[in-house]
């Protein structure tokens, strides 16, 4: 007769707890300790004859399937907060009855903020953590030269354009405009233009961190195609859906 298996009945306990442990997302560490633990002693109560063996099979089979299970948890919640941060990060028409939004009446095409449906300057756009009010674009080649002699000159065909950037953090810690701001130019021929202007009169990144409530004022300067015929957009954070505005 075959002697009761005390490395089997431990392993499989081990292993009951640990798959318990692994379904709790709060939890998982814990889990994926004492599965690893079970499986081990789950193969040293196997290999113990003339000892019962059921108790370190099931040991083994309870670690194989509650780690492929913590696995699944883990990932979910991995999902779950990559997905959170992205989606705050974008950006939408503020409500128009909150202080200092307006809402573009539009063409009726698309989502306000869409190419299809430009916000106007000066209408804010929010997200969890920034309010942003894009102020009037002007031509500024002369600023920009005036502000260091050693800026180069624009392109051919190109301007330096300068839109003034009003940021309020409203986040819970603390934000940085420049980082965590990106301004754009679309041109009518449907390129985007990134490309900065050197040194600049009252540049955004000259602002540092803003606590809750905090405002980052600054100018963000871009070469684009001569007369700027396209829209501006803002977008917040390294995968943040831009918002558009008209170019006046």
């Amino acid at each position: 007769m075959k002697q009761k298996n005390t490395v089997g009945l431990i392993a499989i306990i081990t292993a009951v707890i640990g798959f318990v442990f692994a379904c709790i997302p709060g939890a998982l560490i814990v889990g994926w300790i004492l599965l690893p633990i079970a499986f081990i002693l789950g193969i040293v109560g196997v290999c113990q004859s003339g000892k019962v063996k059921s108790t370190s099979i099931a040991a083994i089979i309870v670690a194989i399937v509650g780690t492929l299970v913590g696995f699944v948890v883990f990932f979910a919640v991995v999902t779950d907060a990559v997905d959170e941060a992205f989606s705050g990060s974008d950006l939408s028409a503020a409500d128009p009855n909150s202080a200092g939004g307006t809402v573009a009446s539009g063409n009726g095409k698309g989502t306000p903020g869409s190419r299809e449906n430009p916000l106007p300057i000066g209408a804010m756009v929010v997200n969890d953590d920034w309010d942003i009010v894009l102020g009037t674009p002007r031509e500024a080649g002369n600023e920009v030269s005036a502000e260091n002699q050693f800026n180069d000159l624009p392109k051919p065909g190109m301007e330096y354009w300068i839109v003034p950037v009003t940021a309020t953090y409203t986040g819970d810690d603390t934000g940085t405009a420049w980082v965590d701001l990106t301004i754009k130019f679309v041109g009518s021929d449907n390129k985007a233009y990134s490309d900065r202007c050197g040194v600049i009169p009252d540049d955004l990144s000259d602002v540092d961190q803003v606590y809750p409530g905090g405002i980052a004022e600054g100018n963000s300067c871009l070469a684009v195609p001569a007369g700027a015929d396209g829209l501006w957009s803002v977008s917040a954070g390294f995968t943040g859906k831009p918002s558009f505005f008209t170019t006046r």
